[in-house]
């Protein structure tokens, strides 16, 4: 344990995008009805047989545990996820899946920001999950980000990357009682959320392992975490919006999915090409969306990525983003996805 702490006592990353990310931390109680969000119900294609889905029709159910494990501070804590489905589903509906993880720079965020988009995705014909995952919740914000240490960013990554597996594990092994179709798995995430996002798909246990040769050891392996389940899946697609990886090395054909990018390309945080984030020069050295798009496409892949010409960091609003993820991601279900570039405000919804 002593270890365990050491790892994390220097732990700072990412702290500015904490001002980038913004979410609601009000709880509601179990199985409550959502109400409000963006707009009223919209025909989906996602799998439910062209019903129309208004609010009133969304059941949310909070704070379902997936997982326990210890925090940075050696306490076991409840990990914890909120579930959006049709309530009137029948017995034999499934739907895609698709998991949120929020962002806040691994210091901060909560699942409860993702409500609206969540409200947006269940209209569409999926059920949607909320996570929250382990934070860092021992450094003041406020420290310096010119003075990361790289092995904290890799261990709070590797981390995320745990809970996400966890709680796909455990949406599979109750995909009755959620109405989970587990053929059809998607994952979006912002900013920390879309670096997580990304290297559950693309980083392998010996990408973490040579980065982290002790981590395997004190935190044990990325797919046996949190909980005792087996249940295996294969993941359909990628949302990222603001995101990167520390390698291009990471992408394979052999592990090629239909991948969403969105990013600012003036972003001070993490770099749209390549490049120190924060613009420091000593923080990490990482690839973000424009190469990875590249990278994809190169190997074969189908790749979309969205550039806000004059954005920063998060720039594109939830509801294009949103409203571009949903259509890629039942392009992906209907074979029609395809690879092409974006600027601005211009759609990839075609």
């Amino acid at each position: 344990m002593k270890i365990f702490l050491k790892l994390f006592s220097c732990f700072s990353l990412i702290a500015f995008i904490v001002a980038f990310s913004f979410f609601s931390c009000t709880k509601n109680n179990v199985n409550d009805n959502v109400v409000g969000g963006r707009g009223g119900g919209d025909t989906d294609g996602g799998g439910n047989g062209g019903v129309v889905i208004n609010n009133s029709d969304i059941q949310a159910i909070r704070d379902v545990q997936y997982g326990l494990n210890k925090d940075i501070t050696g306490n076991n804590v409840p990990l914890v996820l909120d579930v959006y489905l049709y309530k009137k589903a029948t017995a034999n509906q499934k739907f895609p899946l698709v998991l949120f993880a929020h962002g806040g720079g691994f210091l901060s965020g909560d699942k409860s920001e993702a409500a609206s988009l969540m409200l947006d995705f269940v209209k569409a014909g999926f059920v949607g999950i909320s996570i929250n995952y382990r934070l860092n919740t021992s450094v003041d914000p406020s420290t310096n980000v010119c003075l990361i240490d790289g092995k904290t960013t890799n261990i709070s990554t590797y981390v995320a990357v745990q809970d996400i597996k966890a709680a796909l594990r455990f949406m599979v092994a109750n995909a009755e009682k959620y109405h989970v179709d587990v053929s059809k798995i998607f994952l979006s995430g912002n900013s920390a959320g879309a670096i997580s996002v990304l290297n559950t798909q693309y980083a392998t246990q010996e990408d973490f392992n040579s980065l982290l040769p002790d981590v395997m050891p004190i935190l044990g392996g990325l797919n046996n975490a949190d909980n005792d389940l087996t249940n295996t899946y294969t993941i359909s697609g990628v949302a990222a919006n603001s995101g990167c990886l520390l390698s291009t090395k990471y992408i394979k054909s052999a592990n090629l999915i239909p991948t969403i990018f969105f990013h600012g390309d003036q972003d001070p945080v993490i770099p749209i090409d390549s490049g120190r984030t924060y613009s420091c020069i000593n923080t990490q050295f990482v690839y973000g969306s424009r190469t990875l798009y590249k990278e994809v496409t190169d190997l074969g892949g189908t790749a979309v990525l969205h550039i806000d010409p004059a954005g920063g960091h998060l720039s594109y609003p939830e509801d294009f983003i949103t409203g571009n993820e949903i259509c890629f991601f039942k392009s992906v279900l209907d074979g029609t996805a395809q690879s092409g570039t974006y600027t601005g405000t211009d759609s990839s919804c075609k």
